[in-house]
Parts: C-alpha cells; sequence; structure tokens
C-alpha cells in the first residue's frame, strides 16, 4: 500500500487484529489506528515510511521492521508535506504504538516521535534530540554514535531505539543503548 499525494493520510488502515500472518514490503502515506498485530512473519523487511500510527499494538515476534519518515527519492516538497501532516496528526494522539511486547528481529522507529511509543524500557530507548546534539561522540562505539546520528537528525525530539532481542547481535545493541543510558542521552 502506497500512496504519496496525500499528507492528510486519507488512506487508512483501522480497527484491523491481524494473528500468526504473513506480510512484507513497502508501505507509503497510510494511516494505522486501532491495529493490533501478534506473530509477524515475513520475507524481508516491513518499511513503512510516512505512515502514520494510533494505538498500534505489535507483540508477539516481529520481523524487521524499519519505521521512518517519507522516502528520501520523493520531491523535497512532497517530504515536508508529509512531515507536516505528520505532526498535524501526531498533535491529537496520546499514544501512537505499543511496542512492550514484541519481538524485533531488527527495528528502527525514528518515524514516529518517541514520547508517542510505549515501550519496555529494558530493550527499547527513547533517545533525546536535545541531548544526541549536545553529546560529544568520543568514547561511545561506531554503534551508539549511529543511534547518536539517527537522534540529531530526527524530526522529533525524541525517537526509540530498539536492542532487538531476537537478533544475534542484541547483547552489544543493548550494551551500547545502556551506555547511552548511562550518559543521559537515552532513558
Amino acid at each position: 500500500m502506497s500512496q504519496d499525494e496525500d499528507p492528510e493520510f486519507g488512506l487508512r488502515v483501522h480497527d484491523l487484529s491481524l494473528r500468526d500472518c504473513r506480510a512484507g514490503g513497502v508501505l507509503h502515506g497510510v494511516q494505522f489506528s486501532d491495529v493490533s498485530v501478534h506473530n509477524l512473519a515475513s520475507g524481508g523487511r516491513i518499511s513503512p515510511f510516512g505512515c502514520v500510527f494510533r494505538h498500534v499494538t505489535l507483540s508477539g515476534r516481529i520481523p524487521q521492521l524499519m519505521v521512518r519518515d517519507a522516502h528520501s527519492a520523493l520531491p523535497p516538497k512532497v517530504q515536508e508535506a508529509f512531515r507536516d501532516g505528520a505532526e498535524r496528526f501526531y498533535a491529537a494522539v496520546d499514544w501512537a504504538l505499543d511496542v512492550t511486547a514484541a519481538k524485533f528481529s531488527d527495528a528502527e522507529l525514528s518515524g514516529i516521535p518517541g514520547h508517542l511509543v510505549r515501550r519496555d524500557p529494558e530493550t527499547q530507548f527513547v533517545l533525546h534530540r536535545d541531548r544526541a546534539e549536545a553529546a560529544a561522540p568520543q568514547g561511545f562505539s561506531a554503534r551508539a554514535r549511529s543511534y547518536l546520528a539517527k537522534a540529531r537528525t530526527s524530526p522529533y525530539p525524541t525517537i526509540v531505539v530498539v536492542a532487538p532481542t531476537r537478533s544475534k547481535y542484541f547483547k552489544d545493541m543493548l550494551k551500547d543503548l545502556e551506555s547511552l543510558r548511562a550518559a543521559g542521552i537515552a532513558e
């Protein structure tokens, strides 16, 4: 599902519950509301670009999920329109995405304001853009520096970064995120 002409997110998926299913591919410009997904399989990465979420719960086994802003191949004015539309949408949202019970193989949630994500604070960290901008990258691992870069370039004041529990790099990723928490950059 994809559309890049309506930054008010008229393409909607709502009131849906999926359990033990398979999906994949790229999504763009879709509004997801009141959706629950438990145990999702995919042959590859699921990439919602420029999508917005209200009351979406992911639980169980979840494949690679990369939630990002509008696709970078779109003209800058279209990207900006989707960012503005998302900002208006999220102004009226109490919570966007609940991933507290999600077991990811990989995840990036930079396309959602971090304060609107319900999360497991043991493995899912909120990074603050202003703290990331003020942080000196020396002393952090290359991976932790990449997390700082994502927070610095986010259109939102906070993002959520996940240490995916189903990844073979889970312990290393968790250690890197905990180093950011110890420095006061993440919580």
